[in-house]
Order: C-alpha cells, then sequence, then structure tokens
C-alpha cells in the first residue's frame, strides 16, 4: 500500500471515556460529537422557531402593506428562503471544516476563524480579527436588553391604565427581572425547551386572537397597493427578512443536538421552520393589510381597541413571551463568556462561579435597560449596522473563502450568487442604518 492509499487513524473520546478511531475519509464530525445532555431533533425545532418568531410578526401586517400584497407575499418566502440557504453555508461549511480538520464541533466563531484560516494566503490575517469580532459581538447580546425593556414598558402600559397606581416603567423592569433570575440561571439547551415552547404557545394566542379583531368585521383589497414603492420597498425587506433572522442561535442550538444531522438535511428543521414561518409571517401579513389597510401600525395589536379586555390580555401574552424567552437567548453569550473563563476557575467553583457570572450579567443588563429605557432605538441602529454582517456577510465569506479558487461551478455561479447576496446585504445596512438614525433624531424632536 502506497502512502497516499494509507488511512490516517482518527481518535476521539467516546461517551464511555474510551478512545474510538476511524479512517479519515471515513471521519464524520456527528458520530465524534460527545454532549453531555444533548437536545432532541423537537426541542431543537422548537428552539429554532421561537428564536425566529417573537412578537415581531405582530409586525408583518405592516411589513406587507410596505411590500404591497403580491410583492410582499412572494417576497416574504422568498426572504425566508435567503435565509435559509445562508444558514446551509454557514453550518455546511462547519461541517466540511469539521471532516477536514477531524474535530466534531466547531463555534460560530471558530468556523469563520478556520475558514478563512484555509482560504487565501492574503486573507488570512484577517481570521482572527473576524474570530474576535464574532465572539464579543455574541457576548454582548442586546435582544436580553430590549427584551427586558419591552416586558417593563407592557406591563407598566397595562397595569397603571387599569389601576390607581402610577409606577415607573423601572420598578416594572425589577419586578420582571425576579422571575428572569431563575430563566437565566438554567445552562442547558435542553432544559431551556420548555421555556421556548410556553413562549411560542403563547405567540400563537397572539396570532388567534388577533385573526379573531382582523376577522370580526368583513376584509377589503380597495386601496391596497400590490407592489411597494422605492421608499416602502426598503421597510419590507428590513423587517421581513430580520423577521426569520435567530443567527446568534444556529451554532449554540446545532452543536447541543442528538441527531444534528436533522439540522439541516432534507427536509430538514431549517427548511421546515422557514417554510412554516413563511405561510404564518405571509397569512397574518395579508390578512392584516387587508383589514386596515393604511391604518395598519407598526404592531397590528395598536389596531385594537383598547377598552377591550381581549386587547389587553394580547400585551400581557406578548410580555410573558418575551420574559420566558430570555433563558435561550441568555445561553448565548454566557456560553461564550464560560469558554474564556472556565479554564482559570478551579473544577470546584465552578457551579458557583457559574451562577454569580450569569447573575452579575442579568444585573447588568437590568441596570441598563433602567438607566436607558429607550435603548431599543439605541440598540436598532447597531443591530442595523451589524446584523446584515453576521446573517449574510459571514455565511457568505465564510462560503466563498473556503471554496476558493476553483470550487464555484460552472461559470463560477456560486461566485455570482454570493457576490449577488453581498450586495443586497450591503443594501440592507446601509438603508436600515439611514432609518434608525431617523428614529433617534424623532426620539429627541
Amino acid at each position: 500500500m502506497t502512502s497516499t492509499e494509507t488511512l490516517t487513524e482518527v481518535s476521539s473520546a467516546g461517551a464511555d471515556g474510551q478512545i474510538k478511531y476511524a479512517p479519515e475519509e471515513d471521519y464524520d464530525p456527528y458520530q465524534h460529537r460527545t454532549v453531555a445532555k444533548p437536545n432532541s431533533t423537537i426541542g431543537t425545532f422548537i428552539h429554532v422557531m421561537k428564536g425566529a418568531m417573537g412578537v415581531g410578526i405582530l409586525s408583518m401586517p405592516y411589513a406587507i402593506r410596505n411590500g404591497g400584497l403580491i410583492f410582499g407575499v412572494i417576497g416574504t418566502f422568498l426572504l425566508g428562503l435567503l435565509y435559509s440557504h445562508c444558514v446551509h453555508l454557514l453550518v455546511g461549511t462547519a461541517y466540511k471544516i469539521c471532516k477536514r480538520d477531524r474535530v466534531p464541533m466547531l463555534t460560530f466563531a471558530q468556523t469563520v476563524d478556520r475558514a478563512i484560516a484555509l482560504g487565501p494566503v492574503k486573507t488570512r490575517p484577517l481570521g482572527k480579527i473576524l474570530k474576535t469580532f464574532t465572539d464579543y459581538y455574541l457576548m454582548i447580546s442586546f435582544a436580553p436588553m430590549i427584551y427586558m425593556v419591552f416586558v417593563g414598558s407592557t406591563l407598566h402600559d397595562v397595569i397603571n391604565s387599569r389601576t390607581d397606581l402610577e409606577w415607573d416603567v423601572r420598578i416594572y423592569i425589577l419586578l420582571a427581572a425576579i422571575p428572569a433570575i431563575v430563566i437565566t440561571q438554567v445552562r442547558e439547551v435542553k432544559y431551556l425547551v420548555p421555556f421556548s415552547a410556553i413562549a411560542t404557545t403563547l405567540i400563537f394566542a397572539n396570532v388567534v386572537i388577533s385573526l379573531y379583531y382582523i376577522f370580526r368585521e368583513p376584509l377589503s383589497t380597495d386601496d391596497r397597493d400590490l407592489f411597494p414603492t422605492f421608499s416602502s420597498l426598503t421597510k419590507f425587506l428590513g423587517a421581513a427578512y430580520f423577521a426569520f433572522d435567530a443567527t446568534s442561535l444556529i451554532f449554540p442550538v446545532s452543536n447541543q443536538m442528538k441527531n444534528p444531522q436533522h439540522y439541516l438535511g432534507c427536509p430538514g428543521i431549517v427548511n421546515i421552520n422557514n417554510i412554516c414561518l413563511g405561510f404564518l409571517y405571509s397569512f397574518l401579513g395579508l390578512m392584516g393589510y387587508l383589514r386596515y389597510g393604511d391604518a395598519i401600525q407598526g404592531s397590528i395589536t395598536l389596531n385594537f381597541p383598547t377598552e377591550e379586555n381581549l386587547a389587553l390580555i394580547i400585551q400581557v401574552l406578548s410580555a410573558v413571551a418575551i420574559l420566558f424567552s430570555i433563558g435561550i437567548f441568555f445561553y448565548v453569550p454566557q456560553e461564550i463568556i464560560w469558554r474564556k473563563l472556565h479554564r482559570r476557575v478551579q473544577p470546584q467553583w465552578h457551579m458557583v462561579v457559574q451562577s454569580l457570572v450569569r447573575f452579575l450579567y442579568l444585573a447588568a443588563i437590568v441596570g441598563i435597560a433602567c438607566g436607558i429605557p429607550d435603548i431599543g432605538t439605541f440598540v436598532g441602529i447597531i443591530g442595523a449596522i451589524f446584523n446584515p454582517i453576521l446573517a449574510l456577510w459571514f455565511p457568505i465569506i465564510v462560503d466563498t473563502v473556503y471554496r476558493w479558487p476553483s470550487d464555484f461551478g460552472w461559470m463560477k455561479w456560486r461566485l455570482v450568487k454570493n457576490f449577488l447576496m453581498g450586495a443586497f446585504g450591503l443594501y440592507l445596512l446601509i438603508t436600515g442604518t439611514i432609518s434608525s438614525v431617523e428614529d433617534i433624531i424623532d426620539l429627541y424632536d
């Protein structure tokens, strides 16, 4: 047997701690992945569904109004397919790198680093820079800050309007922090499934109540736009694309799966999730726009009669759903922080230190939320700048650099496709930033 025919032996530790071996060309990262408490396929689907579907679904009628009846519905499905494709680029490339390097799994930042390290020589110095950027951006995690403000503001509006209380919104943020302390101490993705399931159920309840109000009176196609104007197109694309976006959860969730091959696959969790969301977003958005027309508000709940208890119930359900959602989004920065910190802590202190780090992180979030109740407006500009980078550009960069220079197919169609996707991401970045700056100016006018 020649040297080129020799099989390189690959070692990995199995669940029983024994070293197992596999030929290099037969190495399957999924078979060598050891997860202490893996999550089921159904549990992962619930997390993926919840990660993308927040109360922002109630803004889809406003998005469809900006996109038009025909373009809005078709565009929503196409944007869902685009997001699915980006996830496939990212996770698919990570799998190929794992197979090549004979490692069981990679994080988001490690995938970016290794893809660039295996790419053209001139781009390799960027690997460590982009890896650090990815880790620290995900570590900050602005979502929990916005969530605490949303919960506090919603409880403030509902309770103060129906009682004699005149409590400041900061009091409600502090009250919401009490159950959040318990939720954010859950450390395993598997044990966060019930929280995501409850949150998803509550959001579906909101959708059902919304449909009750929508169908309570006849729908109309009069004076409804079929296609967007140039200015309204921007608002539609930004709102609709990022309604699917849960990029920060891709690797934390997929890496904890019992059967990670079910994440992509055919049909796969990612594909099924985005098809379901595409139908749900399009249906609610279409019906809401047909019902209220140009009078539709940023959230359809604002069109409902505030004097009715059912309308207030939607707001309460939204707040509780968001509160139960904080756990899975809290997991992402904590996983990164603990990965960087745990080697510096004695094993006997791991439990105590991890609990303390989680508590202090939440305390910082609550402190910022109380100090800047309008933080959502300011975080919006950060999201407008960095979300297109993470959700669109990084998957494109990872795929392009890893395939360089000749693995782009006939007439380099994959390279052309990636270029067009990158241009679309630049469009979202520029227009989203301009819109966010205008929101900040309006806040202080």
